[in-house]
């Protein structure tokens, strides 16, 4: 697979410039609170994150948009890497898998993700769908691939997971507790997430994160995201105050 940006005037490959960012090894999403759970701080490219959910409408889309962002978001990118495209910071490709069209772009506008950065895929079927995800995975120019396998086979799994590895990409699976006879226990995932809906407030949306999976990370303790819808503003908190959500994130965006 090749994708291909233009920069200047000029086409070009970004498998090319992917292969320029071997170094740049983890990302962090840039919110402290969900940063601060995760293995020493950080996510790790060239691999596969899984975010679960008891139900449809629990499903971490919102937390599997804010992992990619970091993703690919090239600014913590080695200095030799900037050199080469140009000396700014780089927003790599993000490819989400949405066979039944459910993608809503003003979403990811909203967290100030460039849709002409945006790769949508519409599979046919499920294999088509396991393929066109590995190999999007495989590609050294892409930031990340969002996909929602409704099975997960320990061979699909595993393949997942190689391809991230060569590609140095990273993976993000959404996945449902209760899906299929096998649930959720088969997984190749470097870290493991637990999103659940939470009461929010008129206009701030809020779920409950927990990470279930991580070596080294604080395995078992939770924050809640939210996101304010009037200002755009995410933050993630231990503790939800008895202060309004809306009038701090309001004041803390003015």
């Amino acid at each position: 697979m090749r994708v291909i940006s233009c920069r200047d005037g000029k086409l070009q490959e970004l498998a090319e410039v992917g292969l320029k960012v071997s170094g740049a090894r983890v990302f962090r999403t840039g919110i402290s609170g969900i940063d601060e759970l995760a293995p020493e701080g950080t996510f790790v490219r060239g691999a596969v994150h899984e975010i679960l959910s008891e139900s449809k409408e629990g499903e971490g889309k919102f937390f599997a948009a804010v992992m990619a962002r970091g993703a690919c978001d090239m600014g913590d990118s080695p200095m030799e890497f900037h050199k080469n495209t140009g000396g700014s910071p780089v927003a790599l490709p993000l490819v989400w898998c949405d066979p039944k069209k459910e993608l809503y772009p003003p979403a990811l506008v909203a967290l100030e993700i460039d849709l002409a950065n945006v790769y949508v895929l519409h599979p046919k079927d499920e294999a088509d769908e396991a393929w066109a995800v590995a190999e999007c995975l495989k590609c050294r120019g892409v930031g990340a691939v969002i996909a929602a396998p409704r099975r997960l086979s320990r061979v699909v799994a595993r393949k997942l997971q190689l391809a991230a590895e060569l590609g140095g990409s990273v993976g993000i699976l959404l996945r449902q507790t209760g899906w299929g006879s096998s649930k959720s226990e088969i997984y190749a995932a470097a870290t493991r997430w637990l999103v659940a809906p939470s009461p929010g407030e008129r206009t701030v949306q809020r779920w409950k994160v927990t990470l279930i999976h991580g070596h080294g990370g604080r395995v078992g303790e939770s924050v809640f995201l939210e996101h304010c819808r009037e200002t755009n503003s995410v933050r993630a908190v231990e503790k939800l105050g008895d202060r309004s959500v809306e009038k701090e994130m309001r004041a803390a965006s003015a």
